[in-house]
């Protein structure tokens, strides 16, 4: 029997943010923890030093699910979420 195995409105995994998804994002999560949240990998803006030093810091970005332009950045230092902006997420 083949399967039609109907994703749930809830399960949408298209890697873009919504404003919901971005107040879910918390100081301390994991690079892995907000992927699951949004759904899908962020871009790499910048990223300074390297992996197991004690400054490192990468930004990643989304694009929103709503509005032009709309986007979301979150900054990881030493592995976990420091900070978050956004542009233009609507409800």
């Amino acid at each position: 029997f083949p399967s039609h195995d109907m994703p749930e409105e809830e399960e949408k995994e298209d890697g873009t943010i919504s404003l919901e998804e971005f107040n879910s994002i918390e100081n301390g999560m994991t690079y892995d923890q907000v992927v699951e949240i949004i759904g899908g990998e962020g871009v790499v803006q910048s990223e300074v030093g390297g992996e197991g030093e004690q400054f490192h810091t990468i930004m990643y970005s989304w694009d929103g699910e709503t509005g032009f332009g709309a986007n979301a950045s979150v900054t990881f230092q030493g592995g976990v979420v420091e900070s978050k902006a956004q542009f233009g997420l609507d409800f």
